[in-house]
């Protein structure tokens, strides 16, 4: 009688849980990764000033808009011969939809991008893991240390990420579900097109690797060929080329082929044997870095004990093993691979993670779970406390010092991030255990709240601190200029400083140049190295210079110069 019965019970067991998989977005999982990705990345969007490309990226974007012309990137007027121009496309729709040029408004697709990506990684794992171990994975992306640089960038990267990884998971994810061929590979296909118009062409290599590799090692070759699959490629092909072709017509194809091979091109110059191994024996340990302190449980897969615990989950296992050897190799050889450029793929890492979290949810772990859990779980409390007091002795004993003072908070912060790490870890060190479903959940909202706390907290009051104000000094500029005065631009001028002049700044040349020149009165700008300043065919003097450093220096060593010209000459040919 009980062995008939548990066999039936079972088999209810496995259909609630299909019911569950197939409507994974009803799960309150998703609530909490909605709120997480919000807290982490959306309530402090504009509070670090603009920096690296964001500027360039936006002001390529307003220039779509004012120019009327969506199909050439141009900066200052002139084609830019970087990146194609689906993020421009995005920065200028947000701006549009949220009526504001302001950092907030810049980086709102990114954010986007990595909340549809963390709900990918959810909805993929899914298919093969419970939801505790599902969300382990999602949240494990989202609090990657480095994503909370890209993550709320206007950079091309989050967008690049969010592309690259639905490409390969929806691929897979058609595959163990039994979607329409057809509409699978389209789907694919479509996403890798459009990481082609965000970057370039590292997508239909990330993409073509691990798929040939996967239907290769299971025995599926022949899908390659398959009509399903030819249709997907022209359907990749044409989107690209409804924007490569009439770009081509506007410039050339050598402009269109360095707006697609300019960035790539550089990783692969100029290799010296040591750079190279340096880089081999490097790279590796900062992908570990960046990943923390989620990377610790892809040392998991070094146990075979482990690896067994995987059952149903074999086949994600190694389509993800495989998306992450086949494209590590172009970021690991090149000596000037960096981490964001292997990022694309911190999904799949995520998604292997939150498989190996899978084999802690037993009460009869194996021996190397039970012990990889207590380390972690150590490990990560442990980290919390010291996190805490070092917080605390910043704000005591840095506060008034003449260098670092930026590290230190206001005490009553810095008391109120001490009690919450140390709430937290005590939280994680009751975990330790593992096996329970709720253990294991509590331990990872836990390690994600620190991250949060740290990071969106914590350092980014410290980058606010240390940020040089470009936005406040443009517009105490603007406020000595007459109103709505426009300015040109002696050679290319710093993207920062005409993203907050908030007006278009067109380079002096021969053809604009003698008209202007002839006027009594006109105002310019320029790139100078800190108090440098050249020498200039006609008379002028200078208004204002305004650093354009990352962070405050005493003395700056990058600046725009304001100036206004006198009196008329020679317009030079340099100019």
């Amino acid at each position: 009688m009980y062995g008939v019965q548990e066999p039936v019970s079972n088999q209810l067991i496995q259909q609630q849980e299909t019911h569950l998989r197939k409507s994974w977005w009803r799960e309150p999982e998703v609530a909490v990764l909605i709120v997480l990705v919000l807290a982490a990345y959306l309530i402090r969007i504009g509070d670090v000033s603009m920096r690296g490309e964001e500027s360039r990226r936006a002001r390529v974007a307003f220039e779509m808009l004012e120019r009327g012309d969506w199909i050439v990137p141009r900066e200052q007027g002139q084609p830019f011969l970087s990146r194609p121009p689906l993020q421009n496309w995005l920065i200028a729709a947000s701006r549009v939809v949220c009526g504001s040029e302001a950092p907030w408004a810049v980086r709102l697709p990114s954010v986007l991008a990595m909340l549809l990506t963390a709900l990918l990684i959810y909805g993929y794992a899914r298919t093969c893991l419970s939801r505790v171990a599902a969300l382990a994975a999602s949240v494990a992306f989202v609090t990657f240390g480095e994503m909370f640089t890209t993550g709320c960038q206007a950079e091309t990267e989050m967008i690049f990420i969010a592309l690259v990884s639905a490409s390969l998971l929806l691929w897979h994810w058609g595959q163990v579900r039994g979607w329409p061929d057809m509409g699978t590979w389209i789907v694919s296909y479509i996403c890798v097109s459009l990481g082609v118009l965000c970057k370039g062409p590292q997508p239909p290599v990330y993409f073509a690797a691990a798929v040939v590799a996967y239907l290769l090692w299971t025995g599926q070759w022949r899908r390659l060929f398959s009509r399903a699959h030819l249709t997907g490629i022209a359907v990749g092909v044409a989107i690209v080329f409804a924007w490569l072709i009439p770009c081509a017509a506007r410039t050339s194809w050598p402009d269109v082929w360095a707006i697609f091979s300019n960035d790539t091109s550089m990783r692969f110059r100029d290799w010296k044997a040591l750079d190279v191994s340096v880089h081999l024996l490097r790279f590796p340990l900062e992908v570990l870095g960046c990943t923390l302190p989620w990377s610790f449980f892809l040392l998991g897969y070094l146990s075979r004990d482990l690896r067994r615990c995987l059952g149903e989950a074999r086949p994600q296992t190694l389509f993800m093993a495989l998306c992450v050897a086949t494209s590590f190799p172009t970021c690991w050889i090149p000596p000037e691979g960096q981490t964001r450029y292997f990022a694309p793929l911190y999904p799949c890492l995520a998604v292997l993670i939150g498989l190996m979290v899978q084999c802690c949810l037993h009460a009869d772990l194996p021996t190397m779970a039970r012990a990889g859990w207590r380390r972690f779980t150590l490990l990560v409390a442990s980290s919390m406390i010291v996190a805490g007091v070092v917080v605390m002795l910043a704000s005591i004993f840095l506060t008034n010092h003449p260098r670092y003072s930026f590290w230190a908070e206001r005490w009553p912060l810095a008391l109120a991030y001490a009690l919450a790490v140390i709430g937290l870890a005590v939280l994680i060190f009751k975990a330790r255990e593992g096996g329970a479903a709720s253990r294991i959940r509590t331990a990872v909202l836990a390690a994600a709240c620190f991250m949060v706390l740290t990071f969106t907290g914590i350092l980014t009051n410290v980058r606010v601190r240390r940020s040089e104000d470009q936005a406040t000094a443009v517009a105490r500029l603007k406020e000595q200029l007459p109103q709505g005065q426009r300015l040109v631009s002696l050679g290319h001028i710093d993207a920062l400083f005409a993203y907050h002049y908030g007006m278009s700044i067109d380079p002096l040349s021969p053809d604009n140049g003698t008209d202007l020149l002839a006027r009594e009165n006109f105002y310019f700008c320029f790139d100078s190295d800190g108090a440098a300043r050249p020498t200039l065919p006609f008379a002028w003097h200078e208004v204002a210079a305004i650093s354009m450093d990352r962070n405050h220096h005493t003395s700056p060593e990058r600046v725009v110069v304001i100036g206004r010209g006198t009196a008329s000459q020679r317009l030079r040919k340099s100019y």
